[in-house]
């Protein structure tokens, strides 16, 4: 059976400041007062500044931290939180916050070992927790959705990957002096459908061929972004550079 598409809900926006408070007002109505929805996080350079916002909104009580119950999308193979250049060690210094709800078991990290049995327990942790609520999405330069690169299939959920060479040069200035990691464990395309409602955030010039592909393209394994047009509750969140490759279609 084919899925069925759906379009995404594309707001082009005058900042990533503006993108960011778009992206709080959703969690703002996630995270209400006795009660917790699952909240799937997503790292890099795009989401830097949302997470520095959130730790203030925390801070200043204008967001219930009881309330929080957060996951993420990857993590390299062999970073632990504690290790610098790992996705929860980069969370957690943007937004202290969620350290302490690690250590309250309110916040739960991809297993960073890739094992079988580790990657199917978090798994069942978060169907556990009711699933993914909301998640918070970002794209490679090369189409890739969490650390699913070009290829690969729609049907995984969470697994061990390969990463591609454009993603690891991405990443080698916080690894530097050392290499990046060639391995990470991921969420799957079918795991990121799950969620019952997604944002997608791009920035910058250099997001703008993969977010065109994402949108205007075929939908497959090329794009591994595409897969959002088969979830019926997407939003996608773009600067008017990361945009500027869309057809008029898109932008209308």
């Amino acid at each position: 059976m084919v899925a069925r598409e759906s379009t995404p809900d594309v707001r082009i926006t005058a900042s990533p400041a503006q993108a960011q408070d778009l992206v709080l007002d959703e969690i703002r109505a996630l995270l209400l007062p006795g009660q917790r929805s699952l909240l799937g996080l997503a790292t890099g350079a795009t989401f830097a500044g949302l997470f520095s916002r959130l730790q203030t909104e925390f801070a200043a009580g204008r967001l219930p931290l009881a309330a929080l119950l957060a996951t993420h999308l990857d993590e390299y193979l062999g970073f632990p939180p504690e290790r610098k250049g790992g996705m929860v060690h980069e969370l957690e210094a943007g937004c202290p916050a969620l350290a302490e709800r690690r250590r309250a078991g309110m916040f739960l990290p991809v297993p960073h070992d890739g094992t079988e049995a580790a990657l199917r327990a978090h798994e069942q942790r978060l169907q556990r927790a009711g699933g993914v609520q909301l998640q918070l999405l970002g794209i490679g330069r090369n189409g890739h959705l969490a650390f699913n690169e070009p290829g690969t299939p729609f049907e995984l959920g969470f697994h061990v990957t390969t990463l591609a060479a454009t993603t690891r040069e991405d990443a080698r200035p916080r690894f530097l002096p050392d290499e990046p990691p060639l391995q990470a464990c991921t969420a799957g395309l079918a795991t990121i459908l799950q969620a019952r409602r997604v944002i997608l955030c791009a920035f910058g010039k250099a997001k703008a061929p993969a977010v065109a592909a994402m949108l205007d393209g075929e939908v497959g394994a090329a794009c591994p972004a595409s897969v959002l047009r088969r979830h019926g509750n997407a939003l996608v969140l773009l600067d008017r550079e990361a945009a500027s490759e869309l057809g008029r279609a898109a932008r209308a």
